[in-house]
Parts: structure tokens; sequence; C-alpha cells
């Protein structure tokens, strides 16, 4: 049990959370929400012990380990990818680099007695220190978090940010602390890994505690939520849709006291004023007076509720707004696309889905025409006017420039109230607007751009995980606006609720080919999930299919006497096939389930039984790879000997 009682912290001259007490059980899963600037991140920092409170008491077992994912992490550069993510294991990590290290050597030695000794005599020590589990698990993890095991020796300084966001989850992972706080993890995360974390969150066997916007995640994972409003923790024993029922619910159990309590409280005064000057009343006034001094009076919650603002519509363009045709892209010996053909028109609202690296964000970097094609073409159509939206629109912010200047440059038949409108919808309110850039957060600079884009917005917006950095009130005003743009729109997004609020169709991206479904993203998974049934029911005919075919060439030999010697000589070999085939099934349905183990979080916390499932998993593996040599071999003699006998026989066969 973690207990928060009476914690008070100031930040500077804001009082964050004034006497808020919260009691944690063991094994929740708590999401933590609030406006930006509420306090969430201080509360997580206060926890892990990486910040002082001013007043009350934080109680956690000293037993207890605790692990915490920050939103901005440093890595080092030159450590390989599984390195680094067995960093927390400092022995087995230096164990792990040096056998690297040492392989590299003997292949280039590979006669060297004294360098084979060394490897020898380091496996067997990385395997006394349960080595292999450990890198069982964390290639476990690094895979499930969006990985390609070719990477695990790639050295830091080759991955980008958002990839450093992973690798720092990942290493958390491994850890299996009793107490995981996380910061906005979804955040660089594509949408296939952020579907695996939700899994490994839901078996997690520890408490979690995290700050997420994603309105979607949070319902599949948590199973509290904690909110930080008017300086208190507020906690709903349930998901974020429990969240938002009940806080109506209660608002409106609030609203109803307070009317009655500001009904006595009007009615007193009334008799206060009446009877004032009255000697016979004044024991009755006095009493009422003292009355309403001791009254403890209920205060309305903030509304919260989100500014509308009317989007000034972009200029109409032609039917079609682009078109890719013959397009091919490299990355040095990479091939992302070849001849790809694909086009977009008018009002079209476009998500793209696809998992990390299937080229999702070179297809809008194309189409901005912010990085070279090897061949073919990219045209607009008439009157298109794209604007590109990616990490990079932070930086060309003029730093000089205050919130409310920056947001008039891109507004210009704007009025000043309207752009403190434009404002006040992504949270900058009253004196915020007269903030430099130059001061701003990494997500306060992405609501100034993203407020630019609305203010004056072109008819092809380019979008590449706009949602980042955006709490859930911005991003559902986000939403709103997006959905009553006239204009036309491509975009990725891992936050599924906002890709379903406004995608009209889904592009999957997959080795280079785009796949276009005419719907939704939950038509999309509708219909990915039929294919998947369909191709199922197609293997299982065709499985059958074979199979009967095979019994009907078996009729055939028995009714020929030529088939009689083919059944001599063959009979065997096909006997001795079909055994093996039904014991390669085996091993396949075997690996298939050990795979699936390996990579299951509660299997992974549990290194004894990780390593038990890592060997025999490297066993079957072994072991169909000499089975399928096994049925090569068996097939080609079938196949010899069936020529044989067709010369022998000619026509008769």
């Amino acid at each position: 049990m973690i207990q928060i009682s009476k914690l008070s912290k100031r930040f500077g001259p804001k009082e964050l959370l004034q006497e808020a007490t919260l009691e944690i059980k063991p094994k929740e899963c708590i999401g933590l929400i609030g406006p930006n600037g509420s306090g969430k991140t201080t509360l997580l920092r206060v926890m892990c012990g990486e910040e002082d409170y001013d007043s009350g008491m934080i109680n956690i077992p000293a037993a207890m380990k605790i692990g915490y994912l920050k939103q901005d992490v440093t890595l080092d550069a030159n450590k390989s990818l599984l390195e680094e993510a067995m960093h927390g294991y400092p022995e087995i990590a230096k164990l792990e680099s040096d056998i690297i290290h040492l392989e590299e050597r003997i292949s280039e030695h590979s006669e060297d007695k004294n360098l084979l000794n060394q490897y020898g005599k380091l496996r067997e020590k990385f395997e006394q220190c349960e080595g292999y589990s450990l890198e069982s698990r964390a290639k476990a993890i690094l895979t499930g978090v969006g990985f390609d095991p070719k990477d695990f020796k790639r050295p830091m300084k080759n991955f980008s940010g958002g990839w450093m966001m992973r690798i720092a989850l990942a290493r958390l992972l491994l850890q299996q602390p009793d107490l995981l706080l996380m910061d906005e993890p979804t955040n660089h995360l594509d949408l296939m890994s952020v579907i695996w974390l939700e899994n490994f969150i839901k078996n997690y066997n520890g408490t979690t505690i995290l700050i997420s916007h994603d309105h979607y995640f949070l319902n599949r994972t948590v199973t509290q939520i904690v909110e930080i409003d008017g300086k208190k923790l507020i906690s709903y024993s349930g998901n974020y849709d429990f969240y938002l029922k009940e806080k109506e619910l209660r608002r409106a159990q609030q609203e109803a006291q307070f009317k009655n309590q500001q009904k006595k409280i009007e009615k007193t005064e009334q008799f206060i004023e009446r009877f004032r000057y009255k000697a016979s009343k004044a024991k009755q006034v006095q009493s009422r007076v003292k009355m309403l001094e001791k009254i403890d009076k209920i205060e309305l919650e903030s509304s919260n509720k989100s500014m509308r603002f009317t989007l000034p519509q972009p200029l109409p363009s032609g039917k079609i707004i682009a078109e890719l045709s013959g397009v091919k892209k490299q990355y040095g010996e990479l091939t992302v696309y070849d001849a790809l053909d694909f086009t977009i028109t008018r009002e079209d609202k476009i998500g793209l889905v696809g998992h990390n690296g299937a080229g999702k964000s070179t297809l809008l970097k194309i189409l901005a025409e912010k990085t070279e094609i090897q061949a073919g073409n990219v045209k607009f159509g008439h009157n298109v006017v794209p604007y590109y939206y990616a990490q990079h629109q932070l930086d060309i912010l003029n730093p000089q420039n205050s919130i409310l200047e920056e947001l008039s440059t891109a507004a210009e038949f704007l009025s000043e109230q309207q752009v403190r409108t434009l404002a006040g919808m992504f949270l900058f309110s009253n004196e915020d607007v007269f903030k430099k850039v130059s001061i701003l957060s990494g997500g306060e600079k992405a609501r100034v751009a993203l407020a630019k884009m609305l203010a004056n917005p072109a008819n092809f917006l380019i979008l590449d995980e706009p949602t980042n950095h955006l709490d859930i009130d911005s991003r559902r005003i986000l939403q709103d606006a997006l959905v009553a743009y006239q204009g036309t729109i491509i975009f990725i997004t891992h936050d599924r609720e906002f890709l379903n609020g406004i995608a009209k169709s889904i592009v999957e991206v997959e080795k280079g080919h785009l796949k276009i479904f005419a719907g939704d993203y939950e038509y999309y998974c509708w219909k990915k999930d039929e294919q998947n049934k369909a191709h199922a029911v197609l293997e299982s005919i065709a499985k059958n299919t074979r199979s009967s075919q095979s019994n009907k060439k078996d009729d055939r030999k028995k009714r020929a006497q030529f088939l009689n010697e083919k059944q001599k000589r063959i009979g065997p070999l096909q006997k001795s096939l079909q055994e093996l085939e039904n014991e390669i099934g085996l091993g396949e349905n075997a690996k298939d389930e050990l795979t699936a183990a390996v990579c299951d979080p509660r299997i992974i916390a549990d290194s004894s039984l990780l390593t038990e499932k890592s060997i025999q998993l490297k066993k079957i593996t072994q072991k169909l790879e000499d089975d399928y040599l096994r049925w090569e071999d068996l097939s080609s003699k079938i196949e010899e000997t069936l020529l044989q006998l067709d010369e022998e026989f000619g026509s008769s066969s």
C-alpha cells in the first residue's frame, strides 16, 4: 500500500498541491490526469525522490523498487541497442559487450585458441549471471516496442529521438520495478507499439501510475483515474469513460448542494439584515451571524469547458489534390518505395497506419516535398496549398515573439480578440499570451504551432503525429476543428480515438505498398479481422484440397499395374515424408506457442520460467531446421524416383 497524506507542493510562486491525500493499492494501474501545468509530472518526480515536497507525507515501502520513465531521456550514444536496454544490469551488460567484441575478433582470427578460450570463459560467466535469461527478456521487450532483431547490435547514435524513448521504455520494463511511473509513454510510439504496451501493462504484475492524454489508451489500461483538480488528488475507481460519467454525476450533486446552501445563506442574511437593529431579536441575529461564520461553504469545481472558435475555411482547390506516379524512394541501399502510384482527391481525410519503419512518415515527406525521390513524379492539383506539420515546425517559431505575436503572424484577418480566443483553445489564457516563445516547453511550442496552422489553414494538411504533447481537451479541440475543416488531410497518429474521429479512409502502409480501406479506423479493424478469418478459411480449404488430391493419386496407383511398382518404390519414402510433415506441423505449433510465451510479460517477469521457455524455443527451432532439410531431401528422392518410373513406363503413368 502506498499512502500520500496531506501533501503540499509549490513550484516557484505556483501552488500545485495543497494537503492532497491518496491511497494506492497493490497492482493498481492509475491514470494520472489534469490540465497541463497542474502538477502531474511534479507528483511523479516527488514519488520517485527526484524532487522534494513542502509538507505532508509519502509512505512507499522501503523494499519497493521504483522505475520512472521520463518524457525526455538521455542515453549513451556509443552503446549498442541491446547494451543500453540491459544498462540496469551493468555487469551483465559489460559481459554482453565483451562477448560481442570478442565475436568480431574471432571472425577475423578464427584459429586463435586464446581468443576461443576467452570466449568460452566469458560465455560461462554470462550463463552463471543468468545473462541468457536477461538477454531473452531484453530481446522480447525490444521486439515488443518495435525494434527489429537486426537492430540489436546497432549503436545508439544511429537512432532518432523517438526511438530513444522506446529504448528507455524497454530498459525500464526489463528492470521489472514494483512501482512503474510513466510520463506520457505513448508519445513516441507508433500505433502497433502502443497496442503492445497496452497488453504489457494489462498483464504487468506491479503497480503502475501513468500520465497519458490518450483517451483510448487510458480506457484499455487503467483501473483507476486520479485527477489533479483544485490542488487535490481526486480518485475515480474505473477507466476514463467511467471518470467522465462519474465526474458529471458528482458535479450535478455538488451543484444541487451548492444551490441549497446558497438559498440557506441568503435566507439567513435576509433575517440578519431585517432584524439587525431590533433589540428583541439581538440574540437570534448574533446566533445566525456566528452560524454563517462557521459554515463550510461549498465551492463549485471549475467547469473546464472548451472554448469554441470558428476556424476560417481554406480556399477551394481542384478535384485532384496530389498525384504520385512511379515514385521510387531510397535511403542508401534501403528501398522504401519502388514505382509507387497514389492519388489524393479533394476533401479526403486519410489516416495512415502500419508498422514502424513501413514508410508512413516518408510518404508524408514525399507529399510535402521535404525529401528527394530517386524516380517518378509528385504533382499537385489546381490551387493546392500544402502545409506540413512535423517536429521541425517547432524550430521555425520565432523565439523573440510572444505567443500573441507569433499567432498574429499567421492570422492577419483575425482581430486581437479572435487571436486571444484561438490561444485560449490551446490553453494560453490571460497573461500567458505574452510569454516569449523562447521560454516555452516542447509541448507548449507544439500547441503554438498547431494554433498557427488552424488560424489560416492551407487546403491540404500533411500532419505527422499532431497530437504529441497535447492534453485530452486540446486533442478534442483539434479533432473538432479538423472534422469541421473543409480541406484535405493526410495524417499519422497513434491516438486511435483521434484517428477514428477524423479519418474517412485508412491507408495501410506495408512493404512499400499502400492498401486503401474506405472507412474509419473501426471499419479498418473490422475489415482486417474479416480478412484474417477469410485467409484462415482459404488455408484450410487449400490444405483439404491437397489432402484430397493426394488420396486420389493413391487410388489411381492401385488401379494400374505400373503403379504397384511405383508404390513399392515410393511408398516407404512417402510414409516417411508424411510422418515428417506431421512432426513438422507439431513442431511449428510448439514454436508459435513458445514464441508467444517469451513475449508474455508474465513469463518475462519470471526469469527461471523465461529461461526454460527460451531454451525450449532454441531447441525446437534447431530441430525444425533439421526437419526442413530432411523434408527437402525426401521430397527430392521422391521426385527423382517418379522421373525414373515415368521413363520406365512411358505413357502408362
